[in-house]
């Protein structure tokens, strides 16, 4: 299973207009509270070879169902609505196979996002350079795989503040 984004070339606007020329071939829907927030989830499959150009399908072997998740959220009294796109190589699966992968998929996203915010105040630091947040994602990895029980946080200002303690990092 592969999230669909805006940087690949040509297939998310493929697989998104396949949804809208095609009839699902499977629909899953479901809800969940937790945390104070509503979420109603719908999920929808096609086959690739009715929606995905012949071009895109040779240069994606193995391509077979793409997959489409509309997910809508209830925050107080914000609500939020996101469509998401993925393609997998499985076939002959129902809509509901799918539904828990994409969640799944973007909830580690999302936990990533989260960890950069609290972890490296990123989103205090305003337009931060590229190079930049990649070095955090590099050290976030590198701090987040440490045997100790430290809290992340933690562990980023020992290696900050002692240096036998980095080295144990990086080694």
């Amino acid at each position: 299973l592969l999230a669909l984004k805006q940087n690949q070339p040509d297939l998310p606007d493929d697989v998104s207009c396949g949804f809208m020329a095609c009839l699902p071939e499977s629909v899953c829907e479901g809800w969940e509270y937790d945390h104070g927030r509503y979420e109603t989830r719908k999920c929808s499959i096609i086959k690739a070879k009715d929606a995905v150009p012949e071009e895109n399908m040779n240069s994606r072997p193995g391509l077979r169902t793409p997959v489409k998740v509309e997910a809508s959220g209830m925050i107080k009294d914000r609500e939020s609505k996101e469509i998401r796109y993925c393609i997998s190589d499985e076939g002959g699966m129902n809509a509901s196979c799918f539904n828990v992968p994409v969640r799944g998929h973007w909830g580690i996203e999302n936990q990533l996002h989260r960890h950069l915010d609290v972890t490296f105040r990123e989103d205090a630091k305003g337009h931060a350079a590229e190079n930049l947040l990649t070095m955090r994602k590099l050290a976030l990895q590198i701090i987040k795989e440490q045997p100790d029980k430290l809290s992340l946080k933690k562990r980023r200002l020992n290696a900050a503040y002692n240096i036998e303690y980095l080295k144990k990092l990086i080694t």
